[in-house]
Order: structure tokens, then C-alpha cells, then sequence
């Protein structure tokens, strides 16, 4: 009888040693960085004044990405909480709170993970003056001082980098902060995401609905929606067709959610046509930003924004979508912008996109949006909807979302 040497027997040995070793350093690093339960408290679906204040706070963002030279922007308690709100509102299950407290920006994110445990992190800013705010970063139970928190924060801006979100060096990001009083005003350059999206095709597509236009003006939004797939086939023809059609219908700004060049653009730009739905003129535009929206950040950002907007409108005297649309929450605004998004997502997905793209060249006005859905309630004030309904969220605003659904059926 033979035995195996001792060299041999230790290598089995060896593996279990190595292997408890990797496990026991994976379930510190689970323990040092996650949690059981989240750092913020669920929050309810934002209210009306959520929405105006959050909005007002991406005006000023957008307007700072736009100047060519530097512009303050200024954040008071009302424009933190709406951020809040509408970033923990479109990014659910993920949530986010934002204050100032005692002269620091304090920022607290939750990350669901798989398996019921939460990433959780939090960013205290403490310094006024220029360049990118002192700033002490705690992810789980690590607490690292400002020299780590900075070099932490380049590496994530580097990887938003990678993913294609154009990232200023920190201190050309924020130029100059002061922080106090509750409320932030700041000299920034804001990140700059960069979309996945073939803008030589949206391009290529805008220029032919223009052209369209220019030889035969049509106001009707189904032959709008038949030019705007003339040979669309693929999940990237149909996110060039959808883009396409509310650069031309709702705002040209839409070339943002594609890799456009805008000097391509000016070379066929036409003014926005009024083209109607059901013989209604914000419709087209519901179905179609809503479309957009899903082929350039996800359906449910889609779906979130389209309930902002509503919310808004509810409190605004003249609604956004101003020819034609009532102000006031609209339910029939709502199904436009669910039958916009829920094609849009039919219509890029790979098994799906061929058959959905001839029926969009088939479009009629009841094909893209039943009729019946015109029934349903709009003009309410915020008050008439929050006795209603409750709110976005409640189980009264989901059964009519639902509703909504069953009458659109399979986009």
C-alpha cells in the first residue's frame, strides 16, 4: 500500500486555507462597506412644489452648462429637497437627501444591493471659498479624511469617464463655493453626460422629417410618426426615428439625448410644425418627448418625468406644452406620454424591432393613442388632484395608471 506524498496532501489543505481566506475578506468587505438598512427613509413620491423647486434647480444647472463664462447658481433649502425628491422619485429604488447643516453640504445616498443590503454613502462639504469644497466621505463604517475623500472622488470621476459622462477636474468643476445660511451658491461646471445614441443617424433622420415637411406640410402626427421610421428595421434605426421626431415636434434640445452635431442640424432645420393628435397640439408632443426620453435615459425616467411635468402644470398658470394644452394635471396627458414611452420600449428591443417599426410606418391617429383615452380626467388644480388621488405613488394614482395601461394595451 502506497501513500501520497506530503507535498500532495497539503495542496487540498492549501485550496481550503485559501478559500476561507477569500471568503472571510469578502464578508469583512461586506460588513465594512454595506449595511442591513438604508442611511435615508423612504420617501414619498415628490409633491407639486418638489417638482417646481427641483426643476428650478436643473434650469439653473443647465443654464450654467450653456454660459460660456462662469454663472453662480444658488441653492436655497426649497431646490435641495426637490433635487432630492425627483432624484429619489426617477431612480427608485436608490434614494438621496441633500441639506445644509451647521455650514456643510451634507449628501447622503442609499444603493439597493442584491441580497436585502444597502450601500450607503455620504459626502459632508465644509468649506467655502474656490475650487471643489473640504470634503469628508463615509461609505459604510469607513471614514476617510478630506486627502482620501478627494482621491476617492477622482476615481469615481474617472470611471463616469469611462461610462460617458464628461467629468471636469474637480476644481474646474466647482470654482467657487460658499455654503451657509442653509442654502449653497456655487460657480460650477456641470458633468456632461455623453449619450449612446448614433447621432449621425438621428441626424440623417431629423433632415429627412424636415425635408418631408418643407415639400408636403402635413399636420397630421400619424404621417409625422410614418416618416419619421421609412426604413427603420433595427433597435438603433427606431432610438434615431423616436429622437428624431421630437427634435422636429417638441424642442431641438432633444439632439442632446444622441451624439449630434449640431452644425450637421443647422443645415436643415425647419421651425417646429403644430401637427395634432385626436385634433389636439401637445399630444404629439407627450407621445413623442416620452419616447424620446425612454430610447435616451430608460422608461422610467420617462414615466417620472412625464408626472413631474403633470404635477407642475397643476400649479403653473400657463402649462409648458402651452398650444392647445389645458393647464392642470391631465390623465389624458399622462396615457400620451405612457403610449409615447411604452412603444419606444417595445420598439428597440432587438426581437421586437423590425415588426414594431412597420407598424409605427402603418400609424394612425388611434393606433399611437385610443381615443377612449380622451375621457379621462384633466384640469385639476393641485388641490382638486391631491384630494382626488392623493398624490403620485397612492394606490388611488396607481389603480388609474393601471387603468391607463389596460386601455393601451401591447404597444
Amino acid at each position: 500500500m502506497t501513500t501520497a506524498p506530503p507535498s500532495r496532501r497539503r495542496w487540498p489543505l492549501l485550496l481550503v486555507a485559501a478559500l476561507s481566506l477569500v471568503v472571510a475578506v469578502a464578508a469583512g468587505l461586506l460588513v465594512l462597506f454595506t449595511s442591513p438598512a438604508p442611511w435615508v427613509a423612504p420617501r414619498p413620491a415628490p409633491t407639486a412644489e418638489q417638482v417646481g423647486a427641483g426643476r428650478d434647480a436643473l434650469v439653473q444647472l443647465r443654464g450654467a452648462a450653456d454660459m460660456p463664462a462662469a454663472h453662480p447658481i444658488a441653492f436655497g433649502p426649497e431646490q435641495l429637497d426637490g433635487i432630492a425628491a425627483l432624484a429619489s422619485h426617477g431612480l427608485r429604488p436608490d434614494r438621496l437627501s441633500l441639506g445644509v447643516k451647521d455650514n456643510g453640504l451634507h449628501i447622503v445616498g442609499s444603493h439597493r444591493l442584491p441580497g436585502g443590503r444597502w450601500l450607503n454613502a455620504a459626502v459632508v462639504a465644509v468649506r467655502s471659498g474656490r475650487g471643489f469644497p473640504a470634503t469628508h466621505l463615509t461609505i459604510g463604517r469607513l471614514s476617510l479624511s478630506d486627502r482620501w475623500s478627494r482621491a476617492i472622488l477622482n476615481v469615481g470621476r474617472r470611471l463616469l469617464a469611462w461610462r460617458g459622462v464628461e467629468v471636469p477636474p474637480l476644481d474646474v468643476m466647482v470654482r467657487h463655493v460658499a455654503i451657509g445660511g442653509g442654502k449653497v451658491v456655487a460657480i460650477v461646471d456641470p458633468p456632461r453626460p455623453q449619450a449612446n445614441i448614433d447621432g449621425v443617424a438621428v441626424t440623417r433622420r431629423y433632415c429627412a422629417l424636415a425635408g418631408a415637411q418643407r415639400r408636403t406640410p402635413a399636420a397630421q402626427f400619424a404621417t409625422q410618426v410614418r416618416r419619421a421610421f421609412i426604413g427603420a428595421a433595427s433597435p438603433s434605426d427606431n432610438q434615431a426615428g423616436f429622437v428624431a421626431l421630437a427634435m422636429l415636434l417638441v424642442d431641438e434640445k432633444a439632439s442632446e439625448l444622441a451624439n449630434v452635431a449640431r452644425a450637421h442640424v443647422d443645415r436643415c432645420r425647419i421651425p417646429a410644425p403644430i401637427v395634432t393628435l385626436h385634433g389636439r397640439a401637445d399630444l404629439p408632443k407627450h407621445w413623442s418627448l416620452s419616447a424620446a426620453l425612454a430610447v435616451g435615459g430608460g422608461a422610467q425616467l420617462a414615466q417620472a418625468m412625464g408626472e413631474w411635468k403633470e404635477l407642475a402644470d397643476s400649479l403653473a398658470p400657463q402649462s409648458e406644452f402651452a398650444v392647445g394644452d389645458p393647464t392642470g394635471f391631465s390623465f389624458i396627458d399622462i396615457g400620451a406620454d405612457r403610449a409615447g414611452f411604452r412603444t419606444a420600449t417595445s420598439a428597440t428591443k432587438p426581437d421586437r424591432a423590425a415588426d414594431r417599426a412597420a407598424r409605427l410606418r402603418a400609424a394612425t391617429d388611434d393606433s399611437l393613442l385610443p381615443p377612449v383615452i380622451l375621457r379621462e380626467p384633466e384640469g385639476l388644480t393641485e388641490a382638486q388632484f391631491t384630494r382626488a388621488y392623493g398624490g403620485i405613488g397612492t394606490p388611488r394614482f396607481t389603480a388609474m395608471i393601471e387603468r391607463i395601461d389596460a386601455i393601451l394595451g401591447e404597444r
